[in-house]
């Protein structure tokens, strides 16, 4: 079969090369008009006082592109000037029809007819939204709060603890709102968001900041022991510091067990007080040992001297300086008004005027509550014992090593002092 071709003539090929061109600057044109459009409306900042003119400039220039609505729209219903706020729904509208496909329209349409007090209009604008991004957490957010404030607290609420879930940011307002929608009731929060574990680390948060620590400590309870030491981990830390700020020692205790993988604080319980344990020389927990600053004496854990275990606390003195002095201490959580005997035994051979004792102080006033007989230089283990009473308005004791009899800036102390096996035992 044998190819025939058809020969137009010079000004035919004239005429479709011409058309030809046409057609491709007319769509250069509006490609380029599309695009340029689009750049300066994702650019401009709808808070600035020549935003409106831009904004109607764009439309006009090219009024195809759902990005100029939509820019217009976010300016229009900023103004709070009659009848922009219609405007603003106008171009959002617009905006949606010219990307139905894209979520971010309709949710924007939602929010300005939410405003201009059109809710029927609204939620079917919300509902669009969703079922174009289900999982999207900003558009449950949006809509659940939609709802709640026309009552919907079933559905809205089910919104938030999603969004939630999908995005931490929104946990404690979503607590905090459903709080003070279901008037302070933690059960109804439950009911509306669900006993999870994001829920009630969201409590936790809320209720503590509320200082409502009885609550927040339960909310704690109701979450996982793996939670607790993984995903919420930091939050436990916030929550100790914050009963103990308090003075919620036990609360705090409790807490601080959850999240320590290590030798757990307890209530009227030394922690490592066989110091089998490292003693951190800085950052401890306020129920480990703490080391304060200062330039003597050393301190540190010796296995050449111990009573029992592997290792003891031992601090050297080779010091002149009043000035300087590193002591230790540890908070113990106690029951109130209770009576309490503490152990600790030591050997020393310290050479100097000044005298050491141990000293038990209330843990949040400071008031002190006993203190030990002066120790005494003594070369095996001795035991010392101090017999005390629990402050009745305070859940906690320091335990704390302190120097006395230094008289001006200089005070020579030379030799070692070692402690092990202390303990505490409520009698």
């Amino acid at each position: 079969m044998s190819l025939k071709l058809i020969n137009l003539g010079p000004k035919w090929t004239r005429i479709i090369l011409v058309s030809a061109g046409i057609v491709c600057l007319m769509l250069a044109w509006f490609f380029v008009r599309w695009n340029l459009a689009n750049v300066i409306a994702s650019q401009i900042d709808p808070r600035r006082p020549e935003a409106p003119l831009l904004a109607d400039w764009l439309t006009g220039f090219a009024p195809d592109d759902p990005m100029t609505h939509l820019l217009a729209g976010t300016v229009y219903e900023r103004t709070f000037e009659p009848g922009d706020l219609e405007r603003a729904v106008f171009e959002f509208e617009t905006a949606a029809a010219l990307s139905p496909e894209n979520y971010l329209m309709w949710m924007n349409l939602g929010k300005a007819r939410s405003f201009a007090g059109d809710t029927e209009g609204a939620f079917a604008a919300y509902r669009r939204a969703l079922a174009l991004a289900p999982n999207y957490a900003s558009i449950q957010w949006v809509f659940g709060n939609a709802l709640i404030r026309e009552g919907e607290t079933g559905e809205g609420f089910a919104l938030i603890a999603k969004s939630a879930a999908a995005n931490p940011d929104y946990l404690t307002p979503g607590i905090a709102t459903a709080l003070q929608a279901f008037e302070g009731d933690v059960g109804q929060v439950r009911s509306a968001m669900g006993n999870t574990g994001n829920v009630n680390a969201g409590l936790v948060s809320v209720l503590a900041s509320a200082k409502r620590f009885d609550e927040a400590f339960e909310a704690w309870g109701q979450i996982s022991l793996d939670d607790k030491q993984l995903e919420f981990r930091s939050l436990g830390e916030r929550l100790v510091s914050q009963m103990t700020e308090a003075g919620k020692f036990r609360m705090a205790v409790g807490i601080q067990a959850d999240i320590t993988e290590a030798e757990k604080p307890a209530v009227a319980t030394i922690t490592n007080g066989g110091f089998e344990a490292p003693v951190k020389p800085r950052n401890a927990g306020i129920f480990e040992w703490r080391i304060s600053e200062g330039t003597h004496p050393q301190i540190g854990l010796s296995d050449g001297l111990k009573r029992s275990g592997q290792y003891s606390l031992m601090l050297l003195f080779s010091s002149f300086e009043t000035a300087g002095l590193r002591t230790i201490d540890q908070t113990v959580a106690v029951d109130p008004a209770a009576e309490h005997e503490l152990e600790i035994f030591y050997r020393s051979d310290i050479k100097s005027k000044a005298t050491l004792r141990w000293e038990i102080v209330d843990a949040y006033s400071s008031t002190r509550i006993a203190v030990s007989e002066p120790l005494i230089p003594a070369a095996d283990w001795t035991a010392m014992r101090i017999v005390f009473r629990s402050p009745e308005a305070s859940d906690a004791v320091q335990l704390r090593l302190i120097r006395e009899g230094c008289v001006g800036p200089a005070c020579p102390m030379n030799g070692r002092i070692s402690f092990d096996d202390i303990s505490l035992r409520k009698l």
